[in-house]
């Protein structure tokens, strides 16, 4: 379903709702329409403004990863408005409830104002070998239910055995890839530890010169720039959360039928067992005599999968 011409914010797997708009709605009550920006590169700037119409985007001059178009954004909100606090977020995430969400931003975002780099951690439900994991070091403060913490490390996309041993620590949490960042901070930061992304940045802000662009390592802001700052805080979030980076993701927000089977689409099955049926397009979608599968159907093709390999799809979509 998810296509590099039409990534997974796009899909409307989830309550028939793109994951992108859902992003929005959550956000709209809460942030004025000049207060929300969308950063995407030049081959999506139709698509989204398909499907969100007048939004504020900034165009990535190419894709270089989260911290170059994090210093880009930065760079350009420090212009128009000065200093501030910027709230950074997939477009591609469930979350729920929204009054929680928003809650939590504006705790991480009064730690941002007084210098934390803010990142939000989510309590692991399960232990899970696809997320990256943030550990918690001294609490800094709480309210309510949500506490903050300083940041005691990364570690990224673990084994099992790892994945168990931080699910039943209560010293670890799921990395949500979220971050509430002061400007002047978070450039500041990007200065001292990824000098090239900063500098690269700056000069194609100031010339409009792919070039410079161009010569910005790949990198991701959790590498560059969390991983490395004294400044890390991570807040508790209160909120639910998945990334939904799994077609075992359905089984977590649609209830299985008595066999243990998710159906979803125009799908019929006979005999089967513990399988994820998918359709779109109306294409019908006829199974028999499976069990233990992931099945899907769409105008772009067919996936069938052993649902014990779902996390290492991607390696049959390596070029």
């Amino acid at each position: 379903m998810s296509q590099p011409d039409f990534p997974k914010q796009f899909v409307s797997v989830f309550n028939d709702t793109p994951l992108i708009v859902q992003t929005i709605e959550r956000l709209k009550a809460h942030f004025k329409k000049e207060e929300r920006v969308l950063i995407i590169p030049e081959e999506l700037k139709r698509l989204t403004r398909t499907h969100l119409g007048k939004e504020r985007i900034i165009i990535e001059p190419m894709r270089r990863n989260t911290a170059p178009a994090i210093c880009l954004t930065a760079l350009k909100l420090l212009k128009e408005h000065g200093d501030g606090v910027m709230h950074v977020m997939p477009a591609d995430h469930l979350i729920s409830p929204k009054k929680n969400f928003i809650a939590a931003l504006r705790f991480g975002g009064k730690l941002a104002q007084s210098g934390y780099l803010v990142t939000y951690g989510i309590v692991p439900i399960r232990p899970e070998t696809g997320y990256g994991y943030v550990k918690l070091g001294k609490q800094i403060i709480s309210n309510r239910n949500i506490a903050a913490f300083g940041g005691a490390g990364f570690t990224e996309k673990p084994s099992l055995a790892k994945a168990k041993k931080y699910y039943r620590s209560r010293s670890y949490l799921w990395n949500s890839g979220i971050f509430s960042l002061g400007i002047k901070t978070i450039l500041s930061e990007m200065k001292k530890h990824i000098p090239q992304v900063y500098e690269g940045a700056k000069e194609f802000s100031r010339t409009g010169k792919q070039i410079y662009f161009k010569r910005i390592p790949d990198i991701s802001i959790d590498y560059g720039v969390m991983e490395k700052s004294k400044k890390l805080c991570v807040v508790r979030a209160n909120f639910l959360w998945d990334d939904v980076g799994s077609w075992l993701a359905l089984e977590r927000f649609f209830k299985p039928d008595r066999n243990g089977n998710i159906m979803l689409g125009n799908t019929k099955g006979l005999e089967i067992n513990d399988t994820i049926m998918y359709t779109s397009d109306n294409i019908p979608l006829r199974v028999y005599d499976v069990k233990g599968l992931i099945i899907v159907a769409c105008s772009k093709g067919i996936l069938v999968c052993s649902k014990k390999r779902a996390a290492a799809l991607k390696k049959l979509f390596r070029k």
